[in-house]
């Protein structure tokens, strides 16, 4: 595609990846109109069993959003009031308050400053006797490192549930990322790489009779495991939004192939040590980049600079949830260095399916010559 001049380049385009597709959505939008089935339908049936098989697990099952299947799921694992949950510091709000609203305590544990995801080193320290779970996030579409996390699970007793909510695609040693652990959840926001157009989310299950109690509670039906009693609440996927997520997810392979080349073009430009590096040199790691992010000491100044240029850019977590007034609810275990120093240094570049090529060399360069001090910022 070919820059459009004088044009301001925003962090999304959500418009724009959807003009193939637009005829057949509204097709099939005139269709389920006057079906009458709109809850729980056709379309979510084929897109759990599209998205479970390439997931490489037993059942997925559509939910309402990525923050009720972060619930169910959690739920579906055993974590009851006064449990712990270890999990990261970086990442969005929903990690923490599902956690909190089973009456559970996150414990937050610093990241890996080369890929900002939980640090495995750091787990083991935060394990207690009322530890029962494990909540890594492959924040941004980055694999986190599972098979050390894994293996402290085993070795403790503990669930792993991995929220991917930026990671549909992501691989780790080859391997769908929520192929790893008991459960995983994604989110089907409008922003994410496999979107619909309003809230939607998925569960997916590694043993079948997981999924089959996510179907109940999602529908009302009250649960019982582990002991204790379980209720159902209202958490069903429409039939719009899996009818327009499965559209998309037929054309998800080419977009991320423009995802794939404007994240190369920004590593042509921006030096290692500013970046993302994956797990175990990227060996069988494929990274989905829900964000492009690259880290300044200078991080306001790179800001200024690009929005000289006409470029929005994007700050996450600053500060991190240890800082969040939930953090009351929490446990923090030991100094989260990283994480406070990811959320002072780290910015997100403009990366989607409809960014110009042209306009990510731009980008890249600016953001290059920042970075060796080869152009200045604009005063503040």
């Amino acid at each position: 595609m070919k820059p459009e001049t004088n044009k301001r380049i925003g962090r999304y385009d959500l418009v724009t990846p959807l003009l193939p597709c637009k005829d057949l959505i509204l097709a099939k939008f005139e269709k389920l109109l006057m079906s009458g089935q709109f809850i729980l339908g056709e379309e979510v049936r084929l897109l759990e069993e599209e998205l479970a098989a390439e997931s490489e697990v037993a059942d997925a099952v559509g939910v309402a959003s990525g923050s009720s299947a972060l619930f169910v799921a959690l739920s579906v694992a055993g974590v009851r009031p006064g449990d712990e949950v270890i999990t990261t510091p970086y990442t969005f709000d929903a990690t923490i308050e599902a956690i909190v609203l089973l009456g559970a305590v996150p414990v937050l544990v610093d990241i890996h400053p080369h890929d900002l995801n939980i640090d495995p080193a750091r787990i083991e320290d935060a394990v207690t006797e009322k530890t029962r779970a494990i909540l890594p996030v492959p924040i941004f579409g980055a694999p986190c490192d599972m098979d050390p996390i894994l293996d402290i699970g085993r070795r403790f007793g503990l669930q792993v549930v991995t929220d991917m909510a930026q990671a549909w695609g992501t691989l780790y040693n080859g391997r769908p990322i929520g192929s790893f652990g008991r459960m995983s959840t994604l989110s089907f926001y409008p922003t994410k790489n496999l979107p619909g157009i309003g809230d939607g989310g998925m569960v997916f299950c590694r043993d079948q009779e997981d999924a089959e109690r996510i179907r109940r509670i999602r529908g009302h039906q009250a649960v019982r495991m582990n002991g204790h009693l379980y209720t159902g609440w209202n958490s069903r996927l429409d039939e719009v939004q899996a009818m327009v997520i499965r559209i998309r997810h037929a054309r998800l392979a080419e977009e991320q192939r423009d995802r794939d080349q404007v994240a190369a073009i920004y590593d042509s430009y921006i030096p290692p040590t500013n970046r993302l590096r994956t797990p175990n040199g990227g060996q069988g790691m494929k990274v989905t980049y829900h964000q492009y992010w690259v880290r300044s000491g200078d991080r306001d100044g790179l800001r200024r600079l690009l929005d000289s240029h006409g470029i929005d850019t994007g700050v996450y977590y600053d500060p991190p949830l240890n800082h969040h007034e939930l953090v009351e609810y929490c446990r923090v275990q030991g100094r989260l260095a990283e994480a406070e120093r990811a959320g002072a240094e780290v910015l997100t570049l403009p990366i989607h399916a409809a960014l110009p090529f042209a306009d990510a060399h731009r980008i890249g360069a600016l953001v290059g010559e920042f970075l060796a001090g080869s152009v200045a910022s604009t005063p503040a």
